[in-house]
């Protein structure tokens, strides 16, 4: 039988943990979360705004490269599809 002052007994008794995974007190919101994400994307992209009268010429240079520049192939069909992407997205 336990003493009713006894405050210091239980803490010698096993106890059963308690379900699911321990909290490790670094958990972050939904919205922290998705600001980070938002910030990792914002790093692999830039954006670059063009006239509308110098979109043919920017089609012109990318299908007739400069040889003396050394630019490799994929990055100039990259090049070509983001363009060509955002021209037919702006209804051009």
């Amino acid at each position: 039988m336990k003493d009713v002052n006894d405050n210091q007994t239980a803490d010698l008794l096993p106890m059963k943990r308690p379900r699911g995974r321990p909290r490790t007190g670094a958990a972050i919101s939904g919205a922290e979360r998705q600001a980070k994400y938002r910030a990792r994307q914002a790093e692999n992209t830039v954006t670059v705004t063009f006239n509308r009268e110098d979109v043919p010429a920017l089609k012109l240079l990318l299908a007739n490269p400069n040889p003396a520049l050394d630019v490799h192939q994929v990055t100039l069909d990259r090049l070509v599809a983001a363009l060509f992407d955002a021209a037919i997205e702006q209804g051009r």
